[in-house]
């Protein structure tokens, strides 16, 4: 009999911890289900919430090799950004560097030299810092303040490309302009938008 009650109570005891490990196995299943559905509908609500912008980009009438960039927050879930930084990026298409730079360039030089049609104006410094980035600032609908006019310039040469000319560099490059645009907001994960505008002639005010 004593080895009745020692034997149901062994079977008792493993039912117990099959039941527990069942038990922890289904609390893990739907805690790893509870994560995954909360990170699906991270990602679906990050995605509406996506800002838009309006990029315009015309090249001046007076300055040909000196464009206007004009950036507007025109809409999107979210009102207000914290912070919007315009990167351009370089042209598609071509390998431009290999992997032994020409002499003279440094690793810097050649990560600030942009490939492509234009680039910022350093000399307007309180907006950009660098012919590759412009600086950090907020975006805000609610006040108005939801636009920038960034100033670019035609792009140059290497001094290394002795075997072209100027006319020939711009000739190859009518763009578009590729941006990446960063948003940051408290709170949400950024947002990274990939833009190619195309710069237009400068409208002229029509005739009286």
């Amino acid at each position: 009999m004593n080895l009745t009650i020692a034997i149901t109570a062994m079977v008792a005891t493993i039912a117990a911890a099959v039941a527990a490990v069942g038990s922890w196995r289904a609390a893990r299943t739907a805690n790893e289900t509870a994560t995954k559905l909360a990170f699906i509908e991270r990602d679906r609500r990050h995605t509406e919430l996506t800002p838009k912008f309006q990029i315009t980009c015309a090249e001046k009438a007076d300055a040909p090799l000196s464009a206007d960039l004009h950036v507007t927050l025109t809409g999107g879930g979210i009102e207000h950004l914290d912070q919007v930084t315009v990167k351009i990026l370089d042209e598609t298409g071509s390998t431009h560097w290999t992997h032994t730079l020409p002499p003279g360039v440094s690793p810097e030089q050649a990560e600030a030299f942009v490939w492509g049609p234009w680039e910022f104006n350093t000399g307007a410094s309180d907006q950009v810092v660098s012919k590759r980035l412009s600086k950090q600032r907020s975006y805000s609908r609610m006040n108005g303040e939801n636009w920038d006019r960034l100033s670019l310039q035609r792009t140059v040469r290497g001094s290394w490309m002795t075997a072209s000319t100027e006319e020939g560099w711009r000739k190859e490059r009518v763009g578009p302009v590729r941006l990446l645009l960063t948003c940051l907001r408290d709170g949400y994960e950024p947002w990274s938008l990939l833009h190619e505008v195309k710069v237009e002639p400068e409208a002229q005010p029509s005739a009286a």
